[in-house]
């Protein structure tokens, strides 16, 4: 559990727990365990909230905060969903103005560029944050 936790940051203006280890081709957290299996982080977060047990039992975790980064289990972040709700959510925000869906980089060079940021200076993105909802006059779920 330290080398998973060794690897999420908190950001300053942000609710999210921020992963930093390696990034799957859709932008989510990879960690791996010590022998050798890889799981998605979030649900490896959600597995240390929840138990094993119920997260066997759980084939879907949305991002209500569209972070794809984020390790915080709860509501306004990482819950339980279905593949159905997940999507359909993802097809609503990602038109949203300034929603990071809609980001032209991709859901995985986003969040490579993201955690190099939080890995170097969790301030920067911060300031990034707060950039972006001056910019757009509303709290944004991600930036």
């Amino acid at each position: 559990m330290s080398r998973y936790v060794a690897k999420v940051v908190r950001v300053p203006g942000s609710g999210c727990a921020w992963w930093t280890g390696a990034v799957s081709g859709r932008g989510h957290g990879r960690f791996w365990f010590a022998d050798g299996r890889v799981i998605v982080a979030h649900r490896f977060a959600f597995g240390l909230a929840h138990g094993v047990q119920r997260l066997e039992a759980v084939r879907v975790l949305g991002h209500r905060c569209d972070n794809p980064l984020c390790q915080r289990v709860g509501p306004g972040h990482v819950v339980a969903s279905s593949a159905a709700e997940n999507r359909r959510e993802w097809v609503v925000r990602r038109e949203l103005s300034g929603s990071p869906l809609g980001d032209p980089r991709g859901a995985r060079r986003r969040a490579r560029e993201l955690r190099d940021m939080a890995r170097r200076d969790p301030g920067a993105v911060a300031a990034d944050l707060e950039r972006l909802r001056r910019f757009c006059g509303e709290q944004l779920p991600l930036w």
